[in-house]
């Protein structure tokens, strides 16, 4: 940013050449920093164009108040540091897989830099509901994939939908406690991403799914809505309370429809489906569970709706994997950065547009179209996700710390 030179009392050329020095200090500081994860003389360039455009208004999205509180914990926020995070997140999440002589055509690209420079400027303005509440480094040492397009996003989304939910009139929706769990087992995947923890998220990322269905059901058919509520309490009162089955609910297993399916954990995880009059007509087999709601949909319905079905019926499966099998965690931990995100996208975006459309509340956040950058960010992702090859993961792997 420019140093203010127009108070009459400061001797000009001193001061000039005092901020000069002191830029050229945090300036190597930062490429230091960042080392082996940006070309440092391109990371200053574009962060001195985001710090320009911002101006005054950068005040908005930082606190620049030095008080003793702050000192004493060390909390004195950086703001130059901040800026590089973001710009490193979203430059290395667009150099995936890709060569040397890739990655230098972009850097000299004016159209790739202003693409990168507006992303950048966006996240900043999101900060409050982004990378304010980041941790400043991973536990683990690896890739910062939090500040990647589409994780970032799905952050400032999930933050978004806590402020929502936590205002009266969410509280009276019939889907609150659903949508409630949604996002925050969605934070927590988000929060093991950022930290590098990333094949536990898979446990996490189920629960999402399996949520994230019963959802799109109850959606479908909101008479089932009064049971759904009703089994919860009996699931509730039985973890919680008494460790046995209430008397009500042994009433209801006993007069279950399909009296085929014996197992009485899944009848209390999916019991409510006998209150949708047609469920059983379409499901014979495994009516109690996750695969008897997704064949429902799939009879619900169109080529696209399926389309989306499927992926997320093989992207539950894909935990189940590594939740219950021998797998523990991928030869290349990137895969699991494109299969949690992917997770993550297609329940908790969703699930944000049906909280807002509940609510009726505006989808932008601070004026920025969120969901159009994630939408476009997500091309790119999986466009990179189909480019994998045990090649192209060694190649990034060889190179992800020599730019």
């Amino acid at each position: 940013m420019n140093f203010p030179f127009d108070n009459p009392l400061i001797n000009t050329e001193f001061t000039q050449k005092a901020f000069e020095e002191l830029k050229h200090k945090n300036d190597k500081a930062l490429q230091h920093q960042f080392s082996g994860q940006i070309k440092g003389n391109f990371l200053i360039t574009i962060k001195d164009i985001v710090s320009n455009r911002l101006l005054s208004e950068i005040a908005n999205y930082y606190d620049l108040r030095i008080t003793d509180e702050k000192i004493v914990s060390n909390n004195l926020e950086s703001v130059d540091y901040d800026i590089c995070r973001q710009i490193v997140g979203i430059h290395r999440s667009n150099l995936l897989f890709e060569t040397t002589e890739k990655r230098k055509q972009l850097e000299g690209d004016s159209e790739y830099k202003e693409k990168l420079i507006k992303l950048s400027i966006s996240q900043i303005q999101l900060r409050q509901y982004g990378s304010m509440h980041f941790r400043q480094h991973p536990i683990m040492r690896g890739d910062s994939f939090i500040f990647y397009p589409v994780p970032y996003r799905l952050f400032v989304l999930s933050i978004k939908m806590l402020e929502l939910l936590n205002t009266e009139k969410a509280k009276t929706i019939s889907y609150y406690r659903l949508i409630t769990t949604i996002d925050n087992k969605g934070l927590s995947a988000l929060a093991l991403l950022e930290d590098n923890f990333l094949d536990n998220a898979y446990p996490i990322c189920r629960g999402v799914i399996e949520l994230y269905v019963k959802l799109l059901l109850l959606a479908n058919k909101p008479e089932a809505i009064s049971q759904y509520n009703k089994f919860a309490q009996y699931e509730l009162d039985k973890s919680c309370i008494s460790q046995t089955y209430s008397d009500e609910f042994n009433s209801l297993y006993a007069s279950r429809i399909n009296q085929k399916h014996y197992d009485k954990i899944d009848f209390m995880h999916y019991g409510w489906v006998d209150s949708i009059c047609d469920y059983h007509n379409v499901i014979k087999t495994q009516p109690y569970s996750i695969n008897g709601v997704i064949e429902y949909l799939h009879s619900l319905y169109d080529d696209e709706g399926n389309l989306f079905l499927s992926n997320l019926e093989r992207l539950f499966k894909m935990c189940h994997g590594y939740t219950h099998g021998n797998i523990g965690c991928a030869i290349y931990p990137i895969l699991h950065y494109f299969e949690i995100t992917m997770m993550l996208y297609g329940t908790l975006s969703h699930t944000y547009r049906m909280l807002c459309e509940i609510l009726q509340q505006e989808e932008k956040i601070n004026g920025i179209d969120v969901l159009a950058e994630l939408d476009e960010a997500y091309k790119q992702l999986e466009a990179q996700y189909d480019n994998r090859t045990t090649e192209n993961f060694k190649y990034y792997y060889k190179f992800q710390y020599n730019i």
